[in-house]
């Protein structure tokens, strides 16, 4: 059989060899790439001096800077292509084409790329807004509507390598014994060389002493993490891991619990792209989304917050739900106030009582008292009526404000609002038994002073417009996650601590950012409109 010949012989010597931009061809992505970033101002990379080559012994000349450009073009269109690893990105430059294209040639070795990754920390936010003003200067940035959402990613620590905090006192109770002994024994028998060798000096620890500083130095920082917590007024975990005592045991995405972090990512909803990317601190984000908001506007310079904001039920929380009404953001995210269907309490006159056939379907819950298991109506027997203040039960009684306190949860204070019953309205009632507390002969309910603003929230959710507009979050919202997850593979940061975990998230979402707008200019999509003014 007659094969072709090969073009070219390995040893052979060439007169002419091919340039280097005739190895990439003229549709590849990565050229459209590297047109985007050269629309950067890369002048903030090269003010933090954070490239700079080795300088030689006795020389005030050292190497040329290599440019901040080059480098973060590979770590970015690294990631593109799954490739993580500082050093499989060093490979990728010496065996392919579109890597030492995009890097002119330049030879980056692992740890270079390595510390230009995690040392720059500001410059990349400056990248990251950069790349979200290219899209708004291209016409596909309308910044009409955001979607906010976050998900959970592991973090470098193992799923057994936590602790209680209680077990974390004692250990580090214990390895402080267990490394003063240790201390004690080898400078005593290092004095006992001395006497019978001379003086000498030990560049290093023992290893028996290494192994448990090591093991110390993880539970003083988990030590030190309870600490910030308490400061904090939030609750204590009731797990800490120990490798990375930033990261939080909460439920993954895949099942189970482990160590994660939880990354946030607000999205503009008509273009996809993310105009904002962090790390919160454990694992509430529905906390944080007001702040992201606020910093939309500022690093975007928009006059006015982005007038409409999409998110999933977590984030309908009073604080939010007013947060957002105080700015003039329209906010879309469902919430159920009524878990049970079809309740009888919610009738056309609450003056009047619940129909006698219909009060064995009144809303119950279980209770302990004294040992014994009870069945009591739940809150929702009972009705709020904003315009009054006042809650009507069952029965159709009043249940009027009797007071107002302000508690600390997990480091906000709370406002809380006291209804009760008139111990005279309940004496003789048929449903006093499964109702009032045994002890004081009323009934207690009480709810946080965003109450009102709930069920105005609710209402507007239950309307066909409302919910139209909701559906149009989930693709774009869910998109980035899914795009860094599945096609760039980032299941696990491999890194460790919050704040070079928010790092490596970003880089993750500028290049997802990326991505999006290489997909709308290849799609020739129309640019959406109308389009606020942003810096």
């Amino acid at each position: 059989m007659n094969f072709a010949q090969r073009p070219l012989d390995r040893q052979q010597a060439v007169l002419f060899p091919e340039r280097l931009d005739e190895a990439v061809p003229p549709g590849h992505g990565v050229r459209l790439l590297d047109e985007l970033l050269e629309r950067v101002d890369w002048q903030p990379w090269s003010a933090a001096r954070q490239c700079k080559g080795k300088k030689r012994k006795g020389s005030n000349r050292g190497r040329p800077q290599i440019h901040p450009r080059i480098i973060a073009s590979v770590i970015l269109y690294g990631i593109l292509r799954r490739i993580h690893s500082s050093r499989d990105l060093e490979e990728a430059i010496s065996v392919r084409l579109d890597f030492r294209w995009l890097a002119h040639g330049t030879n980056l070795d692992h740890s270079t790329i390595c510390n230009f990754r995690v040392d720059n920390d500001v410059a990349l936010k400056d990248l990251f807004i950069q790349i979200v003003q290219i899209a708004a200067q291209m016409g596909h940035l309308p910044l009409a509507s955001l979607g906010y959402d976050a998900t959970r990613i592991k973090a470098n620590n193992r799923r057994s390598g936590t602790r209680t905090p209680e077990e974390l006192r004692e250990l580090q109770a214990e390895l402080g014994k267990q490394y003063d002994e240790a201390k004690r024994q080898a400078e005593q028998a290092d004095a006992e060389q001395t006497d019978l060798l001379g003086q000498h000096s030990r560049d290093q620890l023992p290893n028996s002493l290494q192994d448990i500083q090591a093991r110390k130095s993880k539970v003083d920082a988990a030590i030190e993490e309870l600490n910030e917590i308490k400061k904090r007024g939030l609750k204590e975990p009731t797990r800490l891991p120990i490798t990375d005592s930033e990261s939080r045991v909460s439920k993954n995405k895949e099942g189970g619990f482990a160590p994660n972090y939880t990354p946030t990512a607000t999205v503009d909803i008509d273009s996809g792209i993310a105009v904002d990317a962090d790390v919160v601190f454990g694992h509430h984000e529905d906390r944080d989304m007001l702040g992201t908001l606020d910093a939309v506007q500022q690093n975007l310079g928009l006059e006015k917050p982005v007038p409409e904001v999409l998110a999933d039920g977590l984030m309908s929380s009073g604080e939010n739900i007013v947060g957002c009404k105080e700015r003039g953001i329209d906010f879309h995210s469902p919430i159920n106030l009524r878990k049970h269907a079809d309740n009888p309490a919610i009738r056309e006159d609450l003056t009047q009582p619940v129909a006698a056939e219909d009060q064995d379907r009144l809303p119950t819950r279980k209770v302990t008292v004294g040992g014994k298991k009870l069945t009591k109506l739940d809150k929702e027997a009972f009705v709020y009526v904003p315009e009054e203040d006042h809650y009507r039960c069952p029965e159709g009684k009043v249940l009027p404000r009797c007071s107002t306190t302000t508690e600390r949860e997990n480091g906000r204070d709370v406002i809380r609002h006291h209804y009760q019953s008139h111990s005279e309205d309940c004496k003789g009632c048929p449903l006093m038994a499964t109702c009032v507390d045994a002890k004081s002969g009323r009934r207690r309910i009480r709810h946080t002073h965003y109450e009102a603003d709930r069920i105005e929230h609710a209402e507007k959710m239950a309307s066909d417009e409302a919910q139209k507009k909701y559906a149009r979050r989930r693709a774009p919202g869910e998109r980035p996650f899914a795009m860094i997850k599945q096609r760039f593979g980032l299941r696990q940061f491999t890194v460790r601590g919050r704040q070079k975990v928010a790092q490596q998230w970003r880089w993750s979402v500028t290049a997802f950012n990326l991505h999006r707008l290489v997909s709308l200019i290849q799609s020739n999509a129309d640019p959406p409109s109308p389009q606020p003014s942003a810096a």
